[in-house]
């Protein structure tokens, strides 16, 4: 173990047995969500997966680094096993990678780096032609990135250190809200360059009406299941034995 001594936070030593199967653990399990269908995708063939909610779920748990190379490995063995979610070929693994790392960096104190993310997404996506003629859809993109450099997200991961349900309820919605909306801004930006100029304005302004809905869900489930799971293994200590 070593000792952020700026956040106060201790980080697992990268080849520590502990370190390397709690990947090997939770890549599994993302591989194995990548093969269920969450939503489908608008004007492209293939699907979103149940990739999308584990991702956020196993970046909170592990954090940024160890998260963010769990679900990665994870998503690139889901690709094999279900070739219909790799709606950008092996580039599918980036957006929920991203989207665990996000996750993971604010409850670290570090959101800012999900909020950096999201701005280089938006900038993306704005560089396209299509992107300037569908101006609005990002809007959630940008509440969620300036909520990563808000004090709120420095609030919510003060929260995590507490065994109070309701302050890590808090905590894991504000971090799960901005990690799915770094993967899908991350998507958005990479897709509308992707499918170029197979996808117009018109279908993704459709999509601007349908995603936020679909996240909020996604927000809503990692809460719903991230918090009590979160709370037993801080309780217990397994969570600060990861961290």
């Amino acid at each position: 173990m070593w000792e952020d001594s700026h956040l106060g936070t201790r980080h697992p030593h990268f080849f520590s047995t502990r370190y390397l199967s709690a990947i090997g653990v939770f890549a599994a399990l993302q591989a194995v969500v990548s093969v269920v269908p969450f939503s489908v995708t608008l004007g492209v063939s293939g699907n979103i997966t149940l990739g999308v909610i584990a991702a956020p779920l196993i970046g909170l748990l592990l954090g940024p680094i160890a998260g963010g190379i769990a679900v990665a490995i994870g998503s690139l063995i889901g690709l094999f096993l279900n070739p219909g979610g790799a709606i950008f070929g092996f580039l599918t693994v980036l957006p929920p990678s991203l989207g665990a790392i996000a996750t993971g960096c604010v409850r670290i104190k570090r959101g800012y780096l999900a909020g950096a993310i999201i701005l280089l997404s938006v900038a993306a996506f704005y560089a396209n032609p299509f992107g300037r003629d569908s101006v609005l859809y990002p809007w959630m993109h940008i509440l969620a990135m300036i909520l990563a450099y808000s004090p709120i997200s420095k609030l919510a991961a003060s929260y995590f250190i507490s065994t109070d349900l309701r302050k890590i309820m808090i905590a894991v919605a504000v971090a799960a809200f901005i990690g799915t909306l770094t993967d899908h801004a991350f998507g958005s930006g990479m897709g509308i360059w992707y499918f170029y100029p197979a996808l117009g304005p018109a279908i993704w302004n459709l999509i601007m009406y349908v995603y936020p809905v679909e996240r909020l869900v996604t927000v809503l489930i990692v809460t719903v299941i991230g918090a009590p799971v979160y709370q037993r293994l801080k309780v217990t200590g397994i969570i600060d034995a990861l961290r």
